[in-house]
């Protein structure tokens, strides 16, 4: 196990920019996934850890020692990429001892590492099968098979469940988190899959173009997000959000305008927000109840309704834009209604014009601070 620290890390391509000054630091053991949508560097920084894209500028620290200008092969990293990058003439067993017999290593040793990595894996009985005689999963397996023989201090991989069915990446979600329960390494993880970093992460690094949004673990980016982008990305089906307005504000209450004229007294810290102010009114389709018992009611166009068994998505109008609740399977729900449904008040989010979050804990704290 080692910890990993990036320090100012910038990368460039000529004179673009795509990493931008991050500074991250990942604990012993822990398990971290790199989340965002495509072309925001999380894969570029996961490579640069790797020691396969160079630093332009920073420092890359694993186990305490600086790694920036060092050889991939000398990082202690190994590294599962999306393509499984088998070789298909070689057994399972030749696959995963192949790294090994070029490093000269011995027969025995080889061996008893793939007979361990075999085991953890649940690999022994296709060890002399050929990949093509295996499944996407079992295939995934031998990739991280032929990482776990060299016993790295950091475990890298790289979307390795993008070529997989639905059903194979849910299996496979749970056999890579138990691989790390078992072998307790430091594990990154990149994904563009938010419900792939909220199951299987200790960590989540939130990513946009080259820029580190929110870190911390699943629970709390998804109740407490730093700001509009990261409430929008984490979560599924995505937070709701409505423009508002403004009409009142203390240092402990926000009331605000909704699109349908409608006005909700929020606990917010209103110490940073005035009169007629624009803000963005965020709020999660699976905290709406249907019909009344919530704080606020809202009425809804119906214009869409999925069934999904235990689940029923419901996506509707609220004066002209978009909204989504996730209600109860057996919900009575019909298109083309017009259907009330209710919500609590302190799952509301407020967002300020620039994205950032009015955080209840600036609330909190005031309130701390007047109590004799």
């Amino acid at each position: 196990m080692a910890d990993v620290i990036l320090k100012s890390v910038i990368k460039r391509f000529g004179k673009t920019q795509t990493i931008h000054g991050i500074d991250l630091s990942i604990d012993s053991g822990d398990f971290v996934v790199f989340v965002g949508p495509s072309g925001c560097g999380k894969s570029t920084l996961l490579r640069m850890i790797a020691g396969l894209e160079e630093v332009t500028e920073g420092d890359i620290y694993i186990d305490g020692d600086c790694v920036t200008n060092t050889q991939p092969s000398k990082r202690g990293i190994a590294m599962v990429f999306q393509s499984y990058a088998l070789y298909p003439h070689m057994s399972v067993r030749e696959n995963m001892s192949f790294g090994l017999e070029v490093t000269g290593e011995s027969q025995s040793f080889i061996d008893e590492r793939v007979s361990e990595a075999a085991s953890v894996l649940k690999l022994d009985d296709y060890l002399d099968r050929k990949p093509r005689e295996l499944s996407g999963g079992q295939r995934q397996r031998v990739a991280i098979g032929r990482t776990i023989v060299r016993k790295p201090k950091v475990f890298l991989f790289d979307e390795p469940l993008s070529n997989l069915d639905a059903e194979l990446r849910v299996q496979m979600r749970i056999e890579i988190s138990k691989l790390h329960d078992q072998l307790g390494n430091t594990m990154i993880y990149v994904t563009h899959d938010q419900v792939e970093a909220m199951t299987m992460a200790d960590k989540i690094v939130v990513l946009r173009e080259g820029v580190v949004e929110q870190v911390g673990t699943p629970l709390n980016l998804y109740h407490n997000p730093a700001n509009k982008f990261v409430a929008g990305f984490i979560g599924s089906p995505r937070m709701n959000f409505l423009p508002v307005i403004v009409v009142q504000s203390t240092a402990r209450m926000v009331l605000v305008q909704l699109p349908n004229g409608q006005n909700v007294e929020l606990e917010f810290d209103g110490s940073e927000v005035v009169e007629g102010q624009k803000l963005e009114f965020g709020v999660r389709p699976e905290h709406y109840f249907t019909g009344a018992g919530g704080d606020i009611e809202l009425e809804l166009e119906v214009e869409v309704v999925e069934k999904l068994g235990g689940t029923t998505f419901v996506y509707g109008l609220l004066s002209g834009f978009n909204m989504t609740a996730e209600v109860d399977g057996d919900a009575i729900v019909s298109k083309g209604s017009s259907m009330v449904f209710s919500f609590d008040r302190n799952r509301v989010h407020l967002f300020l014009e620039d994205g950032l979050a009015l955080s209840r804990e600036q609330l909190l704290a005031n309130a701390t601070q007047t109590t004799p």
